[in-house]
């Protein structure tokens, strides 16, 4: 059978199963067994068990275990407490100032943890209170917190380039570096844009009174809160630029911080210890057989000739270069509408490296662009996990209606700074040329 005709049937089954409820790793481990079945026969199922066994040795991946570890326990420590803290007393006094300070501290937690949902439920439960309280908006309070949170997946240490890394084979440390880049800069377009909004209509955020407002030995004082952070973010991404570790040993010298953190603020009990190591286990086993059965399904595609397929049809039709990385920025968009960033990367990535020469991308560049471009799928519904794990911490006057309004804009910011990364790849390649050429 041609491979046209069998993609169409595979990418059929596999939307109309995740569209009925099926988990990921169901749908795509259980395609990639039935296709492999049917045109290779019962034998060549060993397939699915050697790529299986290829990805639990691969020694990067070490890193993303580590990586949730020390989000979880900072999730837990207090940190992001004396962090918030330190971005009221400095920054409420202006309009959008609260609102500001919450997208710096999740920037912060986001350069801390490289998840998304760490942000989202530490400031969602400190900050849109508080934010409320003072009579924010709550589209402006509820979108800054999501939009600040889900920069976890962009701001190194992210897992998500650690995973596009190890497939691509690009270096971590040079990932990191340029998603620093384009993670400051979509952090910056945020806060802008909460500046211009609530300098238009002040309502939308007022400055706290007069009487609250912290005096300057307060707010230097208050600096002790971003020592720790800033002291970790240092241990664990200064080790690698600096070559000093490699990002798995820098994971576990952030992991080894997080602890750290958690017994200066007298958090570390035996309770926290086990809690962190359940939640843990339960990321990274979800995490892991949406590995799998993602790697699976890329192994039988590539194998009934999907790379032939793509090339055939790129020099056939004669796609330009501009063409197709904008439907490639497409395709991750929609995609990230119905599934996770990780099943994303493993379902289009092995389509996409013969690409990559074809065309010449820069492979550390179409990793940032990943990485911007997807993590709008955590704020976009129908999957939107981030919006749903909003709405359960959310107090009862936000209403699923406002969080799905408060977020347009939000991911509008995110797509122009996807189409600033584009037009300027500079944005991107600035950090890592800097630190590694």
């Amino acid at each position: 059978m041609d491979i046209g005709v069998i993609s169409i049937f595979l990418f059929a089954s596999m939307f109309l199963l995740l569209l009925s409820g099926l988990p990921v790793a169901f749908v795509l481990g259980g395609l990639a067994t039935v296709f492999a079945a049917i045109f290779w026969g019962p034998q060549s199922l060993f397939i699915i068990v050697a790529r299986t066994y290829s990805m639990m040795s691969t020694t990067t991946l070490v890193a993303a275990p580590l990586f949730v570890l020390m989000a979880v326990v900072l999730e837990r420590s207090g940190v992001a407490e004396d962090l918030f803290e330190m971005m009221y007393r400095w920054s409420g006094g202006i309009k959008g100032g609260l609102a500001v300070g919450t997208v710096l501290a999740c920037t912060l937690i986001a350069a801390m943890s490289g998840i998304a949902s760490t942000g989202v439920v530490v400031m969602g439960v400190m900050a849109l209170p508080a934010m409320l309280k003072r009579g924010y908006d709550k589209q402006i309070a509820t979108g800054c917190i999501l939009a600040g949170g889900v920069l976890g997946p962009l701001v190194p240490p992210s897992i998500a380039l650690v995973l596009y890394g190890t497939i691509a084979q690009v270096s971590i440390g040079e990932l990191f570096a340029g998603g620093m880049g384009a993670g400051m800069l979509c952090s910056a377009l945020i806060i802008g844009y909460i500046l211009i909004r609530c300098y238009l209509n002040p309502k939308l955020g007022p400055p706290i009174p007069e009487e609250e407002r912290a005096d300057w030995k307060a707010k230097v004082a208050s600096l002790k809160g971003v020592v720790l952070p800033l002291l970790l973010i240092t241990a664990v991404l200064g080790s690698i630029y600096s070559g000093i570790a490699t990002p798995t040993e820098a994971a576990a010298v952030g992991a080894f911080g997080a602890f750290v953190c958690s017994a200066l603020h007298r958090r570390l009990t035996w309770d926290l210890i086990k809690s962190v190591a359940y939640t843990t286990i339960q990321v990274q086993g979800f995490m892991m057989w949406i590995l799998f059965a993602a790697q699976a399904f890329a192994a039988v595609y590539m194998g009934l000739g999907a790379s032939r397929m793509v090339i055939r049809l790129v020099e056939s039709y004669e796609i330009g270069w501009w063409t197709m990385l904008i439907a490639i920025q497409v395709v991750w968009f929609l995609l990230g509408l119905v599934i996770d960033a990780w099943s994303i990367l493993m379902i289009t990535l092995p389509i996409l490296l013969p690409l990559i020469p074809l065309y010449g991308f820069d492979p550390l560049w179409l990793g940032v662009l990943y990485a911007v471009n997807t993590q709008t799928g955590y704020l976009t519904p129908p999957f939107g996990t981030m919006l749903f794990m909003m709405k359960g911490i959310a107090p009862k006057e936000v209403t699923m209606n406002d969080i799905y309004r408060s977020i347009v804009p939000f991911v509008a910011t995110q797509l122009f700074c996807l189409a600033l990364c584009i037009a300027f790849p500079v944005l991107v390649t600035w950090l890592p040329d800097l630190l590694f050429k």
